[in-house]
């Protein structure tokens, strides 16, 4: 089996799934996959290389969420290069490129949260400094086109472990380290309920799918903010 599967694409959207290999992120190789074909865009997918903390191509370890590995030898080959070759060629023709990390987090979260309906939480780089990975009006955006799908969204609470605001984070890519802000990238974290067998995670895929595609065509929406914290 290959480790990392590409899939090219016809619009200007990457969905990556660094953990896809990983027991805790079960099947968001496939969530992102089946997202990728109902919406013809491009796709990055781990599929065999196990997290930790230290890249062994040996041994398929590596983590695919920290950056400072995906510049380890064949781990950028395989994995980052086809990120930043996808996000070049759509900007030969769209202006804006819209990257989604799909990760995946236990149902424990839901406890922890205190809200037994939370689906997903949404990391856009908020921290102490903040790095904004995306515009603030379409993060306001997407979480309102997500809950109009059906899906109770959380945005990763600053400095959380959800807010995708590390440096080494993948989210961060095109902002400390290939700086540039026509990238709007996403971290999304999705519950392990809705990815738990094949008929619930192909529904999952088709109303995270047309959420995705509402916020690429839908560029003059401008939400107020007030969005739930996890």
């Amino acid at each position: 089996m290959e480790r990392v599967s590409i899939k090219e694409g016809k619009t200007p959207i990457i969905l990556v799934a660094p953990h896809g290999y990983n027991k805790d992120d079960e099947s968001t190789a496939t969530l992102a996959e089946n997202i990728a074909n109902i919406l013809g865009c491009y796709a990055v997918i781990n599929r065999g290389w196990e997290r930790a903390d230290d890249v062994d191509i040996f041994q398929d370890k590596a983590d695919c969420n920290n950056v400072e590995h995906c510049h380890e030898d064949v781990v950028k080959e395989e994995f980052l290069d086809p990120i930043i070759r996808f996000k070049n060629r759509i900007q030969r023709t769209h202006d804006i490129v819209y990257l989604y990390m799909i990760h995946g987090m236990a149902n424990r979260h839901r406890i922890l949260a205190n809200d037994s309906k939370m689906d997903l939480v949404i990391g856009y780089g908020a921290g102490s400094p903040d790095s904004f990975t995306c515009d603030i009006w379409r993060k306001n955006a997407l979480v309102y086109l997500l809950e109009e799908a059906g899906l109770v969204t959380y945005e990763g609470k600053r400095g959380g472990a959800m807010s995708g605001w590390a440096r080494q984070n993948m989210n961060q890519l095109f902002r400390k380290w290939y700086p540039d802000s026509n990238v709007q990238s996403f971290q999304i974290e999705v519950i392990h309920e809705l990815r738990s067998d094949d008929d619930i995670l192909q529904l999952t895929a088709e109303e995270m799918a047309s959420a995705l595609s509402d916020l690429m065509e839908k560029t003059r929406f401008n939400g107020n903010g007030n969005n739930k914290k996890y």
